[in-house]
């Protein structure tokens, strides 16, 4: 990979570990909002930053073997830049408590679902066979995260129809 490149691409990394960051917090948030699903959101919150610790490690991996990589379709800066804000401003309205619970559990699913948490695999390409390791751990994790919500949706949805 070439030196610009590789920079790009580190950089596109590095974001998406504020992004996994930004994201642990909003579900730590939720936590301390609704104690009574604290465990929940604390296992949410842990895989995150588990996901933000894979991101480092295949950051260092890419800093070491750069010619085992080529420049896939990384994500814009500005797009990265505008969901993390968009995850913030969810954490201010949970801190205001202006958002219910219902609303997060479907904010917090659209964001596994989102563009950015489903196409990892598309920034950068490479037969690195501990970087693609990584990888496909946060792919799996983010698809166990959507089943954990749309289970944690369902369950609200039973306990208010009663």
């Amino acid at each position: 990979m070439l030196q610009k490149e590789l920079k790009r691409t580190l950089d596109t990394l590095g974001m998406m570990k504020e992004l996994e960051m930004t994201v642990g917090q909003l579900y730590r948030t939720c936590g301390e909002t609704w104690a009574e699903d604290k465990e929940f959101w604390s296992r949410m919150e842990q895989a995150e930053l588990k996901h933000a610790r894979n991101i480092d490690d295949m950051i260092k991996i890419m800093q070491e073997r750069p010619e085992s990589f080529e420049l896939g379709h990384p994500f814009r800066r500005s797009t990265v830049q505008i969901f993390i804000s968009s995850v913030r401003s969810n954490i201010e309205r949970l801190e205001k408590r202006d958002i219910a619970e219902d609303k997060i559990l479907f904010v917090a699913r659209d964001i596994e679902e989102s563009l950015l948490e489903s196409k990892y695999g598309e920034i950068v390409r490479s037969s690195d066979i501990e970087f693609q390791t990584l990888m496909k751990q946060i792919v799996f994790d983010t698809e166990t995260h959507k089943d954990w919500l749309n289970e944690k949706i369902a369950q609200y949805s039973l306990k208010t129809e009663k």
